[in-house]
């Protein structure tokens, strides 16, 4: 069925353009992005209501996704189905499960617990009223940046370059023919369109991957199990779309009751009867294409021209206009998927009292500032930050030196996954202003380069009980090498002391002026303590928070 083509047509489309952005993260040209990176969080609707609601500024580039929002009280859930790359993986995947048709139709059949997702949107909202955005942990795109962005894409990275690393090592062949002379030339190509500068590490990626994994595996057990039980964006998108102009057309005196439609239908939408669901249904036409009778098709909701005409004489002449909206906005009772009323509330209640139990938190209350909460430069204030920031990962993807990681606990239970810099992995590049060019939500705002270079994330300080020349009499100037400042802010009196063996040493003991150190890690990154650095960059002087900074 040409629809059917078409509709694969695009999930493939979408699925390489996400992949393409992801890729491109990883070059930095002239301290530029290689493209529109954030484009699938700005057409994603659940990210604009989420930041509207937690009462940030919202950034101009998510009103994109108001037209999705239009095309969905047209079409429905048809994001979910011709758009979303999650959905399209999580599609391939249910396709690989060879289950009989008597198998399939029991388990397509609509369910009452495909209400979860809808729960889980209110409870989420509800947090969201209050600050508390936790969009990110359940956002499909969040999900789907962060396990393939730091946990597939470093694994196939690391596992290519061994690999050729493997052939250039044995140089296997035969004769003067040898594999390197078709390996090298594919190594290259890879190392300059897809491997990145330098292989990434990150702290929680086997978590990240875990969880991308285990949603993966979930569509053995249902088909498209994520997209029917838990997504908060097709939750959104089902309320949006319940009652789309377009609808599913069936015709009773074809049909023959066989079930085959339901079995290809990917969301349980219940199309072999009265109560086909529109909030279920993706659009994705497999009911009709799997239908042996062709009875099944999408029509506009006056499916003949002289219905229309009906229904215009009908509103010019009695002009009951709110019940012709009522009615377009209203989905008829047997379509409905029955949510009650009480259980909507207490789903917002819910994560209205989790957002106030999690703000009671001392680092979320800035009652105390944790020494190791470092944020990318240009990072709002703790409380708006933790309101706009989706987790995403966007910000720790680009960054070249990969420095920036997903947070554990430093911010609190509901900090989890957000950005924070960890220099012993890498340091904030001098050079580089990428996190703030491609946050979503402006959680990290756009700085320029040379705004970037005076904006305070930390300041270093000595531990002198390890540092070389204060504890042990040994000459090192290793930190203030890698001072990237064009003053340095590290700097040096020299003292006379005396060394093991009593015998007078002069040394540069070094020192840090608060004034020019903007805590960009370089030093602590550099030290030659591997372990524990003698140098290390505490969140003390960020700029962000004025009653974190003890020299004014």
């Amino acid at each position: 069925m040409w629809v059917v083509r078409l509709r694969q047509t695009s999930q493939v489309f979408f699925v390489l353009l996400f992949f393409y952005l992801l890729i491109v993260t990883a070059y930095y040209p002239i301290n530029q992005t290689g493209g529109p990176v954030s484009f699938f969080f700005e057409i994603d609707p659940l990210v604009l209501l989420s930041t509207w609601l937690a009462g940030v500024a919202i950034p101009a580039a998510l009103f994109l996704s108001l037209i999705v929002v239009l095309a969905t009280l047209i079409f429905g859930r048809w994001f979910c189905g011709w758009v979303c790359p999650l959905g399209a993986i999580n599609q391939f995947f249910s396709s690989l499960t060879l289950r009989k048709p008597k198998d399939r139709i029991a388990l397509g059949a609509f369910s009452p617990h495909l209400r979860w997702k809808y729960y889980l949107l209110f409870a989420l909202l509800g947090g969201a009223l209050i600050g508390m955005n936790l969009i990110g942990w359940f956002d499909p795109f969040s999900i789907l940046m962060k396990g393939v962005g730091l946990a597939v894409y470093p694994l196939v990275s690391l596992g290519l370059v061994d690999f050729f690393d493997w052939i250039y090592a044995i140089d296997p062949g035969i004769g003067p023919v040898r594999a390197t002379l078709v390996t090298e030339p594919v190594f290259g190509f890879l190392q300059d369109h897809f491997l990145p500068s330098e292989q990434p590490y990150y702290w929680g990626s086997f978590l990240l991957g875990t969880v991308l994994i285990a949603i993966l595996l979930l569509n053995l057990v249902r088909m498209r199990f994520w997209c029917r039980y838990i997504c908060p964006l097709g939750a959104l998108l089902g309320v949006i779309g319940r009652n789309p102009i377009v609808r599913l057309v069936r015709d009773e005196e074809t049909c023959s009751d066989c079930g085959l439609c339901v079995a290809e239908c990917p969301g349980a939408a219940n199309p072999d009867s009265k109560s086909w669901k529109p909030s279920e249904c993706y659009y994705c036409w497999s009911c009709s294409s799997g239908c042996i009778e062709r009875g099944i098709t999408f029509e506009i909701a006056a499916s003949s021209p002289k219905a229309a005409a009906g229904k215009a004489v009908g509103w010019l002449k009695d002009n009951p206009v709110s019940r012709h909206v009522r009615d377009w906005f209203k989905p008829p009772r047997r379509q409905r998927i029955g949510m009650e009323r009480r259980a909507v509330l207490g789903a917002g209640l819910v994560g209205l009292t989790t957002g106030v139990m999690a703000s009671v938190n001392p680092v979320v209350g800035q009652k105390r500032y944790s020494p190791d909460l470092i944020r990318p430069p240009g990072s709002l204030e703790e409380d708006e930050f933790l309101a706009a920031c989706i987790r995403c990962g966007e910000c720790m993807k680009v960054c070249p030196t990969n420095a920036i990681h997903p947070a554990w606990f430093e911010a609190g239970p509901i900090g989890l996954w957000t950005p924070l810099l960890n220099y012993e992995v890498g340091y904030c590049e001098y050079d580089c202003s990428l996190c703030t060019q491609v946050c979503p939500t402006d959680a990290i705002k756009l700085l320029d380069l040379p705004e970037k270079k005076e904006t305070k994330i930390g300041m270093a300080m000595f531990d002198r009980s390890r540092c070389l020349p204060w504890a042990y009499a040994r000459s090192c100037i290793v930190c203030e090498e890698h001072c990237p400042l064009p003053e340095k802010a590290i700097y040096f009196e020299e003292a006379e002391v005396r060394d093991e063996h009593g015998e007078p040493v002069v040394l540069k003991q070094p020192r840090v002026n608060p004034d020019l150190c903007i805590g960009c890690g370089a030093c602590q990154h550099s030290c030659v303590y591997r372990d524990e650095p003698a140098i290390r960059v505490h969140s003390a002087g960020e700029s962000r928070h004025f009653d974190n900074q003890v020299f004014i």
